[in-house]
């Protein structure tokens, strides 16, 4: 008779590989989850990045037209092109093809 209550030191031994299998197999699927994670995080890194250089360089190019509308130049060129309209002084000529 063995001193733990009817159980043997191999059945304990055999339930402490058990239990020490399971925590690894539980061990490793956190650790695989979280590698899951880690790659589909980088990715979304890259997307974002990759949104933020599209962003930042329409920012860009809107400052500039903003700029160039604050200007008379460009003003006088969409008035000219889109309007039709000219200075005072100057002849309109249509072309016709």
């Amino acid at each position: 008779m063995g001193g733990m209550a009817g159980y043997s030191f191999k059945h304990i031994n055999k339930l402490g590989w058990a239990v020490f299998f399971l925590l690894v197999a539980y061990f490793i699927f956190l650790i695989r989850q979280d590698i899951i994670d880690y790659l589909e995080l980088k990715k979304e890194k890259e997307t974002a990045s990759v949104t933020l250089c599209k962003e930042e360089t329409a920012a860009v190019e809107l400052k500039d037209r903003l700029g160039r509308l604050k200007g008379d130049d460009l003003i006088e060129e969409l008035a000219r092109t889109r309007l039709g309209l000219i200075k005072k002084g100057e002849t309109a000529y249509k072309v016709i093809r």
